[in-house]
């Protein structure tokens, strides 16, 4: 065990070896240069928010996380339009997949796409439409567009890329944990979070290596990473649609049975967000520790394609007795000594594949995995966990479709667990006339449906007892205005958190974009969310008992963003919430920001954005998403009363290297103390900074 005096020499030792290697990474890029992207980072950020910022981050963490992953990872690796299968192109949000299955049809039936333009001689796509997903395609080089020849050693090498990514953060505050001894519980390591990422990719070859230390854990050298994670993939190679070792993971179907990657969910883009694209398995580069499979995983054939996977793996679980542990944590922190001391306790084998059909105008699979942990796992005692699973052992199987009539795409899929419990989902979206988009999906998993590995659709972040019906609609009012909303009314068929008996509720959201100018965008937003929530009470008895109320959320938001000049660009957001948990009082919050983006080269952006906010409690709590370095989530909450000021900056000194830093502080007016237990700051404020370096040769 180190002493405090031990652990700060051995913190200043990592950050000398850090820099050192962040020095000798500059250095070394200097041997080649990336391909400029071309993506409007503008464009860019406002996808992203708008699929994210309607989603609570307390729910939907490791979700959001990896979606904007997904996202920057899709816009920094555009799609290749000549060459991308409709289910890879139904990955970019704002393209549903009979836009992406008309862009297959036509590259085959009539031409390859000589420029991004052409899409828009594609029945179905519009400028509108255009806009939204160019940021994420290309028509790659002319290279790629000629024929290619397995033996040719340019078919596995073209196109290659090494990128090299490392990034430092930390909480400038001293925190509790860091004060107490480790004899007393406190953290071991240092406060500073290290990411690193090497990869090669080809056009049929990736390489990846990923190592994280998260804020509290020790590392021991450059190699004594807490987390590590690496993958070597083929890709499509003649019938061999994909070959990986390493992380992984798997998306089948609609997601009920096996969906390990970021989910699109309910937002302000309807377009897509019931229908999921099948993509299969991928290699796994995110720095989230819990959510991939460890092994080996392949996919042939075209119109029949058979995949099959292979995981064996170590997971974190806390103990209930000697020989039984709770369900596998998802945080991946390894901090204190307990949490050391249990650091892959647990044992995880999982195997399973799918089998795929391609027909005319539609698909149909069939998915199905066996897991085994090599110790019992608890369910809990609480009566919404009554049907979560445990045991060791969990088969899971399902059956999907996907099939295209007219103007609409119907899909579908309908699984079960072993232990009997069954999940379906069958919906459709449809294009009635030209700029009009309805999307329509029914769910209903049964509350013993025990899909530890599903994402599918639905309310809550996990796929299990729950029912409801979405609608939601996209129209395109004029050339300028365009209208979009949805509603959601869901219910459980038993207990869920917080409560001993089934509830019921519903979501729904209306938006007006208006962009009268390129240079000129604004919306207005309103959202109400209200669901059944149990509470505690004094009865007509005098005794205490609990009562079945309503929990009651409403956001009312006005948006705009002006181009005032070529490299300026300002936003202005004004958020208003209003909350009324079951069996409280209603209480109010608001948040304003000014957000400033200058761009005063092509080598040089700078984002800039004060925030003020005032909530009367918790609950009329306030988010906003943030410009953040590269592959880093940040839809920040914030409650009480204060103020927020950060700034993000990106340089670009040659095209093979980018610099990101971001600085960011948070005031409070009225607290003495930020946070809770091992991570609360004595004071009312907290800084945090981070660095970031990107190599691309």
């Amino acid at each position: 065990m180190m002493s405090k005096t031990e652990r700060k020499f051995y913190t200043k030792r990592m950050i000398g070896l850090h820099v050192f290697f962040l020095m000798m990474v500059v250095l070394t890029a200097e041997i080649g240069f990336a391909q400029q992207s071309s993506v409007g980072r503008d464009q860019l950020e406002r996808i992203i928010e708008q699929i994210v910022s309607d989603l609570d981050p307390e729910e939907h963490s490791l979700q959001i996380l990896q979606m904007v992953e997904q996202l920057e990872e899709l816009a920094a690796n555009p799609l290749n339009i000549n060459r991308a299968g409709a289910d890879r192109l139904a990955e970019i949000p704002g393209l549903s997949f009979r836009q992406a299955d008309a862009i297959v049809q036509y590259r085959s039936d009539v031409r390859p796409f000589e420029q991004l333009s052409d899409l828009l001689l594609v029945d179905g796509i519009g400028e509108v439409s255009f806009q939204q997903i160019r940021p994420f395609l290309t028509t790659g080089s002319s290279s790629e567009r000629g024929r290619d020849l397995l033996l040719n050693r340019r078919y596995w090498t073209s196109n290659s890329r090494t990128e090299a990514l490392s990034r430092v953060q930390t909480v400038l505050e001293e925190r509790e944990g860091y004060t107490r001894p480790d004899s007393l519980g406190g953290y071991t390591g240092s406060p500073v979070k290290f990411n690193h990422r090497y990869r090669y990719r080809s056009r049929r070859i990736s390489l990846n290596l990923s190592q994280d230390k998260d804020p509290g854990e020790p590392v021991s050298g450059l190699t004594g990473f807490d987390y590590t994670s690496w993958h070597a993939s083929i890709h499509d190679a003649g019938p061999l649609k994909n070959l990986v070792a390493g992380d992984y993971r798997v998306s089948y179907g609609q997601g009920l049975i096996l969906w390990t990657g970021g989910a699109f969910g309910k937002s302000s883009q309807v377009r897509g967000a019931a229908l999921r694209g099948d993509t299969g398995i991928r290699p796994y580069t995110s720095s989230q520790e819990t959510n991939a499979f460890r092994g080996v995983a392949a996919t042939v054939g075209e119109r029949l394609q058979i995949s099959g996977f292979y995981s064996n793996r170590k997971r974190t679980a806390s103990e209930v007795d000697e020989f039984r542990v709770n369900f596998p944590t998802q945080t991946g922190f390894h901090r204190t000594q307990n949490e050391i001391d249990r650091k892959n306790n647990l044992g995880q084998t999982t195997f399973g594949g799918r089998v795929r059909y391609r027909f005319g105008r539609g698909m149909i699979g069939i998915s199905g995995y066996q897991n085994e942990f090599d110790r019992p796992v608890a369910n809990g005692t609480q009566p919404y966990q009554v049907h979560r699973f445990s045991g060791r052992k969990l088969s899971a199987f399902s059956s999907d479709f996907r099939f295209h009539s007219g103007p609409a795409i119907l899909f579908g899929e309908a699984a079960y667990t072993d232990n009997g419990g069954t999940g379906w989902i069958a919906g459709s979206e449809y294009r009635p006339a030209a700029g009009t988009d309805i999307s329509l999906a029914y769910r209903n998993y049964s509350a013993d449906f025990q899909s530890i590995f599903g994402a599918g659709f639905g309310e809550q972040s996990s796929t299990q007892n729950e029912e409801g019906f979405y609608i939601g609609i996209q129209q395109q009012a004029g050339e300028y205005i365009t209208l979009l909303g949805y509603i959601d009314q869901f219910s459980t068929h038993s207990a869920r958190f917080s409560n001993h008996r089934p509830t019921s509720g519903f979501d729904w959201l209306a938006r007006a974009e208006v962009e009268p100018r390129g240079d000129l965008y604004f919306y207005l937003q309103f959202r109400l969310k209200r669901q059944e929530q149990e509470f505690t009470g004094i009865n007509t008895f005098g005794r205490e008992s609990r009562f079945m109320g309503s929990d009651i959320r409403s956001t009312t938001r006005v948006h705009a963003e002006y181009r005032v000049h070529p490299s300026v660009r300002l936003r202005t957001r004004f958020d208003v919430v209003r909350a009324r948990p079951a069996g409280g009082s209603t209480s109010h919050g608001f948040l304003i920001y000014q957000d400033l983006r200058l761009t005063p080269s092509s080598a040089i952006t700078a984002d800039f954005r004060i925030t003020l906010f005032d909530t009367e409690d918790f609950n009329a709590r306030v988010f906003q998403f943030e410009n953040d370095l590269l592959y880093v989530m940040s839809n920040t909450m914030m409650f009480d009363q204060g103020q927020r000021i950060y700034g993000v900056l990106r340089y670009q000194p040659s095209q093979a290297i980018t610099l990101r830093m971001k600085a960011a502080t948070t005031l409070y007016e009225n607290r003495t103390t930020i946070g809770s237990g091992l991570d609360e700051i004595r004071g009312n404020r907290r800084t945090d900074i981070g660095f970031q370096v990107q190599i691309q040769i």
